[in-house]
Parts: structure tokens; C-alpha cells; sequence
């Protein structure tokens, strides 16, 4: 991806040339054309170095629309008052599996919290996740995640909660910089759910990251949440904060605060949510995250506690509120990088309209076995306004893959029965902009 900036030369940096040039011109002639000369070379370098693309290199490390092959595996590892419930198999549209392998994750899935002591045989009154089919984002049929807290105590209490979760340990080092995004949906009666009309009953949990491993275990010094407040006038809000709520011995210290108030929290419909992190102890330190490309929060400062300890826990998303039952959540397009995909500081959402360039030259070899034929397939790249994410692989117009390079190795599997096989390309970019297929390339199995 590139982002041509273009630095103007200010008269600060021009005016000590030009004093050079005037001094030199008060001594000999061909002193003055050889200083002349050097200063509009130099002129022309320093335009040249400011003109010259600067490179966002985003990796994209993990992607999921809750697609065909992903599935939630049954509750397991039972506590007192909760239980936990992996996410599981590979997402054919996307090509990435589940648990995440990123951030050297041990866990990716959904913390069951609930109130009061549970089993497998009671935990699904309080918590229910579900895999479905849905009218997504853009009217097209999706997969969603949809989670619903049903028992979360009394009005005013926040019992139970189902955090989608990446928990990693405190001994491989710390989060410095990542970006997600995803889709997902408060259902239409959300603002009824929350109220002021008892205390701390009007909030809802959004997103959070926590840090962990102070004395070697799971407690830690420093989080960053995003939640969502009713106000005296009904209305509901935004508000990100940084303190050391992470389950640590000490008191609470809040750092920062922000409120947004200016952009609407969506309801009844479905909206990209994106957020941004760097890690610092110095003014470097920044956490950003935009609703629909409209920013709620771009905090520049240090967001790192007392201990420095890293980001071991990542609420994605968290049906997790106060005000009256149910707690829903609808979501879907999970994406995590490495950092900003669309350039610094730079939404993603509605940034790219463009889709990449046709895939060229596709060329197959297929390798032919006693009970199944892998094909070898390559390609031209292709080219994007901002850069390509990837490319779909298509067999006979059904989707069979995902790649990030220019190659692919599909598996037909049985034995040869002389069928025809059309293969085709797509690309796409991190905005979800699908180029045009490839022309077919053909064999035969």
C-alpha cells in the first residue's frame, strides 16, 4: 500500500540557502554559479526525498466471516461460575482457521461468565452462542456470531457476560501495535435496554484490551475500554477510557477519559467498527477506533500501567451490560493486522471503492495420485489502489480457497474419472473490493 505524501518547503528552510548564495555571490563569479547551482540541487533532492511514496507495510494476520467450516465447539473447562467455548475450523471464505494462531494466542473463542454457579446441563439458560445464517452488511446473505446473555441479575447488576476473547500469555511479550475491524448489529430495542432510572444501569460493554502477568499470573496493571453510556437526556454515547482496571491488588486509577457524543451509536443495523492501538510509555502511545469511518477516539499519551506488563486479554466484543435483559450481539468480518491497512490513522471504512485488477495468466499443473489430484496454480499479480489482501481461488465457480501469494495448491479428492475443471481468480483488497475473475484455466481429472 501506498500513500504519496508531499512536504512543502518552508521559507525557514529556504532562507539559509539563499543568505548562502547571496554570500557567495559577494566573492568571486564562479563561486557564485557553483553555489547557485549546489542550492537548486539541493532543492530538487529534498523535493525529490519528500515526493517519494512512504510504504505502509499492514500485514493482515487473521480473518473470519464466521463461514462455512467455522464452528463453536461445546462448553468446556467448567468453573464455578462459567465455562469457556472454543471456536473451531477452518473459515472457507477466508482461508484462516480457527483457534488463532496469531499474537500466540491460547485461547480464541467465548468466555462464559455467568452469575451464579453453572454446568453443561444449566450453563445455556444464562449464555447462548450461535453460528447462523443472516442478511449481512451489504444485503448478502453472511454467517454472524450471534451471542445472547439471557440471566445477568437485577437491574443495576452485571452478573453474566460472554466476552469474544484472544487470551495470550504474559511470558511472549506485549500487543505494540494491531488494528481490527469487524461487522456487528445492536438489535432495534437497544436503547430501551439501558436507563438511568436506577444507578449503574445505563452501560453496555463494547471492546477492551487488559494486561496481564503481574507476579506471573493473570492479573494486570493497565486497560483500555470502550463503552457504551446513556445520558441524562436519553441519548446514548461513547466512551473510551485508560486505566488500571485489570484485575490487579490495587486501587482504581483512571488515566484518561474521552466522550464522544457527536457520533450516533448505531442501531437496528449493522456497522463497521475499527480500532487501533500502539503501545508506549511516551507521548507516542495512541488508541484510536472509528464507528462507520467517523472517529470516537484518538488519544495520543501513554497507555501503559505502573508494571509496563503486556496485553494478555482482548475483548473483541461483549454482550456485557447493567441495564435490563436480554444482552444481545450480532457480529461478523473479523479482520486483525498488524497495523493501520488503509494508511496511518487512515478508516477503512467506505476509504477504497476500487476494486483490484483483473488476475492474469493463470497456468495449472496437476499431479495426479492413486485416489486424489493436487492442482498447482499461479498467477500474474494483480494491482490496487492501496494494496491487495488476497486473492479467492474458485474451482467450477464454487469457492475451494484464499491465498496471500500469487500460488495456490487445491486437492480434488476420489479417483479420475475424465471431469472437466475450471479454475479461477479473484482478488481483493482490505476494503473487500473483489476484482473480476481470471480467464478460466482448465484440466482435466
Amino acid at each position: 500500500m501506498r500513500i504519496y505524501q508531499l512536504a512543502l518547503l518552508t521559507p525557514g528552510l529556504l532562507a539559509p540557502i539563499t543568505k548562502t548564495a547571496q554570500i557567495k555571490q559577494s566573492s568571486k563569479n564562479h563561486m557564485t554559479r557553483f553555489s547557485v547551482t549546489r542550492t537548486i540541487l539541493f532543492v530538487l533532492i529534498s523535493a525529490l526525498c519528500f515526493l517519494a511514496p512512504v510504504t505502509h507495510a499492514a500485514n493482515l494476520l487473521f480473518k473470519s466471516n464466521f463461514g462455512p467450516g467455522v464452528s463453536l465447539g461445546t462448553p468446556t473447562g467448567f468453573y464455578r461460575n462459567g465455562a469457556w467455548q472454543h471456536i473451531l475450523g477452518a473459515d472457507k471464505e477466508t482461508g484462516f482457521s480457527w483457534p488463532i494462531k496469531a499474537l500466540g494466542a491460547d485461547f480464541s473463542g467465548i468466555q462464559m461468565i455467568t452469575i451464579d454457579p453453572v454446568d453443561s446441563t444449566s450453563v445455556g439458560e444464562y449464555i447462548t452462542n450461535e453460528i447462523r445464517q443472516v442478511t449481512g452488511p451489504k444485503g448478502n446473505l453472511v454467517n454472524e456470531l450471534f451471542q445472547n446473555v439471557k440471566i445477568k441479575g437485577d437491574l443495576g447488576q452485571a452478573g453474566s457476560q460472554a466476552p469474544l476473547l484472544i487470551n495470550r500469555p504474559w511470558t511472549i511479550g506485549d500487543v505494540n501495535d494491531l488494528y481490527i475491524t469487524y461487522w456487528l448489529k445492536f438489535p432495534a430495542d437497544f436503547p430501551s435496554k439501558l436507563t438511568r432510572d436506577v444507578p449503574g444501569a445505563g452501560w453496555r460493554d463494547m471492546f477492551a484490551f487488559k494486561t496481564g502477568g503481574y507476579l506471573n499470573d493473570w492479573r494486570g496493571d493497565y486497560r483500555v475500554s470502550i463503552v457504551i453510556l446513556k445520558g441524562t437526556d436519553g441519548q446514548l454515547y461513547w466512551q473510551t477510557k485508560g486505566d488500571n482496571v485489570a484485575n490487579g491488588p490495587w486501587p482504581r486509577v483512571d488515566y484518561w477519559t474521552i466522550d464522544n457524543r457527536t457520533v450516533a451509536v448505531p442501531v437496528g443495523k449493522w456497522f463497521k467498527f475499527e480500532v487501533y492501538w500502539h503501545r508506549s510509555k511516551g507521548s507516542d502511545g495512541r488508541f484510536w477506533a472509528a464507528v462507520d469511518g467517523k472517529e470516537i477516539v484518538d488519544y495520543f499519551g501513554p497507555n501503559m500501567g505502573g508494571y509496563n506488563l503486556p496485553i494478555t486479554r482482548i475483548i473483541i466484543s461483549n454482550p456485557y451490560s447493567a441495564g435490563y435483559p436480554t444482552v444481545e450481539s450480532h457480529s461478523t468480518g473479523l479482520e486483525i493486522w498488524d497495523g493501520f491497512p488503509c494508511g496511518e490513522g487512515v478508516s477503512c471504512s467506505n476509504f477504497d471503492t476500487a476494486a483490484p485488477s483483473t488476475p492474469t495468466s493463470l497456468t495449472l499443473k496437476l499431479y495426479d495420485y492413486a485416489t486424489a489430484a493436487g492442482v498447482g496454480l499461479s498467477w500474474s499479480a494483480s494491482s490496487d489502489a492501496i494494496a491487495v489482501a488476497g486473492y479467492n481461488i474458485y474451482r467450477n465457480g464454487t469457492k475451494v480457497g484464499q491465498s496471500t501469494t500469487t500460488s495456490y495448491r487445491d486437492v480434488i479428492y476420489g479417483s479420475s474419472t475424465g471431469s472437466l475443471y475450471s479454475y479461477t481468480v479473484r482478488a481483493f483488497d482490505a476494503a473487500g473490493n473483489l476484482s473480476l475473475p481470471s480467464p478460466a484455466a482448465l484440466t482435466t481429472y
